[in-house]
């Protein structure tokens, strides 16, 4: 009897892809390919010209091999921002809400023992 093992590597970075056997580029390059459309047809990010003397924000290619309910193995690449480059005067002006449900709760019920209006 033979046991037979298929071993799936999952490189770190785009360099490190770079160096795998042309078969295995190639399903990372798909799965790139994909991220990269999907990213274009959702209208993700835009040209632009970058103000002189500032610096555009790197990139980094995730890589994840899947595994499908029908054991299928995919690979996924998901291109993320590398957003500790910037430095605080470029992104001073960025603000996103959040609120936890307990605190929205907690301000509603406050605001109903004031009898205020919501």
């Amino acid at each position: 009897a033979s046991i037979v093992c298929q071993v799936n590597m999952v490189p770190s970075n785009y360099s490190e892809l770079k160096l795998y056997p042309a078969k295995d580029q190639a399903d990372w390059q798909e799965a790139m390919d994909k991220e990269l459309n999907s990213l274009k047809s959702l209208d993700v990010y835009e040209n632009a010209r970058l103000p002189p003397g500032k610096s555009a924000i790197g990139c980094k290619w995730i890589y994840k091999l899947k595994t499908g309910v029908d054991g299928k193995i995919s690979h996924k690449a998901r291109l993320v921002a590398q957003g500790f480059d910037q430095s605080p005067t470029d992104y001073d002006e960025v603000f996103a809400l959040s609120l936890k449900a307990t605190t929205l709760r907690a301000a509603l019920v406050w605001a109903a023992r004031m009898k205020y209006r919501i």
